[in-house]
C-alpha cells in the first residue's frame, strides 16, 4: 500500500510541476493589448494581404461573435440540439438491430 501512495504523490508532482511550466511559457509569450502577436492568424496574415491588394478593405461582420459569448451560446445550442437527436434516436443507435443486421 505504500507503494500505491507513493505513485500517487508521485504524479500529482509531476501534474503540478507540468502545469506550473505550461503556465509560466503561457505568460512568457503574452505581449500586451495593442502590438501585434508573433503569430497572427489567418485572416491577417493572407486574407487581408490580398484584400489590400485587391483595393478591398475590411468590413463589419454580420453576426459578431466576438462580443460577449455569442459564440459560446450557439455552440450550447448545437450541443443541446445533438443530445436531443442522439436521446431520442439512443435505442435505434445502441440496442436494436437493423433489418439488414445477421447474427
Amino acid at each position: 500500500m505504500k507503494s500505491v501512495g507513493k505513485i500517487a504523490s508521485t504524479g500529482i508532482v509531476i501534474a503540478v510541476a507540468a502545469f506550473a511550466i505550461w503556465g509560466w511559457l503561457a505568460l512568457a509569450g503574452s505581449k500586451p493589448q495593442g502590438t501585434e502577436a508573433p503569430w497572427s492568424g489567418v485572416d491577417v496574415t493572407v486574407v487581408e494581404k490580398y484584400a489590400a491588394d485587391a483595393g478591398r478593405e475590411a468590413e463589419k461582420p454580420l453576426i459578431n461573435t466576438d462580443q460577449g459569448d455569442l459564440l459560446l451560446f450557439v455552440f450550447a445550442l448545437g450541443g443541446v440540439a445533438g443530445g436531443f437527436v442522439a436521446g431520442y434516436c439512443w435505442r435505434r443507435l445502441m440496442a436494436e438491430k437493423t433489418r439488414g443486421d445477421s447474427q
